[in-house]
């Protein structure tokens, strides 16, 4: 009788308002929980019978899936250095333990970024689940492989200085000097000097200082000397006849500059672009000995364009123009013994630590995951989800890659709730149920009534 399918049909109405409202409950309660993605309930019909070929009768309703809206949540501060934040596609990698780094099997996704350093050094969430992501070797380069994230480098050793890049303007009208360079009294036998810092393999700092003198045999060309102080090299007289501090000359060359003013380069960098240095055999390299007992060392003067360690050439250069000499840029490539002091990610992911000697060196870089569907994820609990079948395999990469998103340091991502539209829906899902009670009571006297028939 179709009446008993009214009476099922009610029952289901019941049942999907109820699933309904518990899934608007959950929402509700996890309003305030970083980085919460709120769920939607869909519901599908029932189809029981065929009264004939025309027609057919629905059996109520039931709950087809619960969705999860993947909707950026806003962004707030939190100072923390290791809360992070993702804005845009993706997650944060993390390992469970107790498996390889490399098993996918143990791996889980989130967005909620609130981390910390356990006493290991490793980045964790409050489970003791490590942040993955990729190591960098000494030289700032990442590696291929994703791993946990951990940070052992609490101080840096000294770095013995190899390369000294000075860009100066050398007056073109500076008179030739009728006295050669002499280190006995370099300021009177020279037209500029400027002064750089070195340092040794003990991280011990000496004061060099370049003299530049118009060159006579030759029009618009210099030479140049770089003295240190004669008690801090090896073997070198410390004073003069008189006691004064003698400097003594540990790399001297040429400059010569074009009909531009620009400095005439000899040389090829890795790019094979003009370079004022012999990048590849290091021919131009003067060797240094410092008395304080540091391994012997040498040193390159460049006077022409910036040079990284990847040989990338940068535009600006020494120059001799017509104007008072100067100097524009000097920079060299050692340091002293340095302790981590700060650590900061920026939005690509990178972590940095910055050292008291003032070197920024980068540690690693966070992953990011990224799914062809994200919807598959399965919840896993503890604002984590795992990998399903629906949700594909996940692309792993450093943020701001891809589709990958960026990522903010000492920030946190609110939930995605928003509280008035779950009230509006706790308004129709409670009207629903009370209708389809409703159907169910009205359903009950109709069979009342039947059974009353026969009195």
């Amino acid at each position: 009788m179709a009446i008993h399918y009214a009476l099922f049909s009610g029952v289901s109405g019941l049942t999907v308002n109820t699933d309904a409202m518990g899934v608007i409950s959950n929402n509700i309660a996890n309003s305030n929980t970083r980085a919460f993605k709120a769920d939607r309930a869909e519901f599908e019909d029932l189809l029981a019978v065929n009264l004939n070929e025309f027609s057919q009768l629905g059996r109520g309703a039931r709950l087809r899936s619960i969705t999860t809206n993947y909707t950026q949540g806003a962004l707030s501060h939190t100072g923390g250095i290791t809360d992070m934040a993702i804005q845009g596609e993706g997650f944060f990698v993390m390992r469970t333990g107790g498996a390889d780094a490399g098993d996918s099997g143990s791996m889980t996704y989130t967005r909620q970024g609130t981390f910390r350093f356990d006493r290991d050094g490793f980045i964790t969430d409050v489970h003791g689940q490590k942040l993955q992501g990729f190591l960098a070797g000494n030289d700032g380069k990442l590696e291929t492989r994703m791993q946990d994230l951990m940070i052992t480098t609490t101080s840096i050793t000294p770095v013995p200085t190899s390369k000294v890049t000075m860009n100066v303007n050398l007056d073109l009208r500076e008179p030739v000097l009728i006295e050669q360079f002499d280190p006995r009294k370099p300021n009177e036998t020279s037209n500029y000097a400027s002064t750089v810092t070195i340092y040794d393999n003990f991280g011990q700092s000496h004061q060099a200082t370049v003299y530049f003198a118009k060159d006579k045999g030759e029009e618009n060309s210099w030479t140049w000397h770089a003295c240190i102080d004669g008690a801090e090299i090896k073997g070198a007289p410390p004073y003069d006849e008189l006691g004064r501090p003698l400097p003594h000359v540990v790399g001297e060359g040429k400059l010569k500059f074009d009909e531009n003013g620009k400095p005439v380069m000899n040389f090829r960098s890795k790019e094979g672009k003009p370079s004022f240095i012999d990048v590849m055999e290091q021919s131009d390299a003067h060797s240094v000995s410092f008395s304080n007992g540091a391994a012997p060392q040498k040193i390159q003067f460049n006077f022409g364009s910036m040079e990284d360690e990847n040989g990338r050439v940068g535009k600006q250069t020494s120059t001799s123009l017509a104007t008072r000499s100067s100097t524009l840029y000097h920079s060299q490539n050692g340091s002293e013994a340095g302790y981590l002091k700060s650590l900061k990610v920026d939005q690509e992911g990178n972590l940095r630590a910055v050292y008291t000697n003032g070197l920024e060196r980068r540690l690693g870089a966070i992953a990011l995951a990224t799914f062809p569907s994200p919807a598959g994820l399965q919840k896993t609990g503890q604002n984590c989800y795992g990998q399903t079948y629906r949700s594909g395999e996940p692309s792993v990469g450093v943020p701001q890659t891809g589709t990958r998103g960026a990522v903010y340091s000492a920030s946190l991502e609110e939930s995605n709730v928003d509280l008035a539209s779950q009230f509006v829906d706790m308004i129709t899902t409670q009207r629903g149920f009370q209708a389809n009670s409703k159907t169910i009571t009205t359903s009950d006297s109709m069979l009342e009534e039947i059974i009353g028939l026969k009195r």
